[in-house]
């Protein structure tokens, strides 16, 4: 496996702060009315999203999720950059050159051992394979204009929420997700409220976390919230910085 010494500067910078790392779900292809094509390589090092419009197959938006070696991440990084605005075909002719190229310190000196770019190639060939497969979803409704209920339908739990000020909610909710945070992450691992929407749904963004362990943080915060504030509250991810 590489170590961080045998990385080179650039590989070093993108391993410590990607461009382009993240995931795609299908409601945001079907938002966006692009296809969705998220494959990953047979060793387990990566796993590419690509929203792609299935008319031109050009690769609209990309991003990775890197599991692997640490040079795993820095060449998924680069490689995620240099496919947008590709098609899938020519993105899966790039060559390992191309990618590394991104992330030498000079032109002769590769940036991590040939041996763990192998993946790279195996993604292409399973991304080409998996593209015939990708369809276009339903453009899902747009959103219900959210409305507070009835007070005479109002829960006990409805009463002690619902009449609070915005900034009393948010400080409440921060309050125990601060609490709540360092026992589920490691050190380092911070959270800020973005917002409160409709009463119920705060969105938060994380740093120091990996994106592959936000969902499991975002329920364990919600479970949190919701065993001492109100039980409709749902703590959502924000976007990816």
């Amino acid at each position: 496996m590489t170590t961080t010494a045998t990385l080179s500067l650039k590989a070093l910078a993108r391993l410590k702060k990607p461009r382009t790392r993240g995931a795609f779900a299908a409601i945001d292809a079907a938002r966006r009315q692009l296809g969705l094509l998220a494959v990953s390589d047979a060793q387990g090092q990566a796993r590419l999203y690509w929203l792609v419009d299935l008319t031109t197959q050009v690769i609209e938006d990309s991003r990775f999720l890197a599991f692997g070696s640490v040079a795993s991440h820095p060449l998924m990084d680069a490689f995620s950059e240099l496919v947008r605005g590709r098609t899938v075909s020519d993105a899966c002719a790039l060559t390992i050159a191309q990618v590394d190229s991104l992330l030498r310190d000079d032109p002769s000196t590769p940036s991590c051992p040939p041996a763990d770019t192998d993946f790279l190639s195996d993604l292409q060939n399973r991304a080409l394979a998996e593209l015939p497969n990708v369809r276009l979803l339903e453009k899902p409704d747009e959103k219900v204009s959210y409305q507070r209920k009835r007070k005479a339908d109002w829960t006990p739990a409805d009463e002690q929420w619902l009449p609070l000020s915005l900034l009393k909610k948010i400080g409440m909710i921060d309050a125990i997700i601060s609490e709540t945070l360092p026992r589920l992450t490691h050190a380092g691992v911070a959270a800020a409220i973005e917002g409160l929407h409709d009463d119920f749904h705060v969105v938060v963004t994380f740093t120091g976390l990996g994106v592959e362990q936000i969902p499991t943080v975002c329920q364990m915060l919600t479970d949190a919230v919701r065993g001492r504030l109100h039980a409709g509250i749902t703590i959502e991810p924000g976007a990816p910085a």
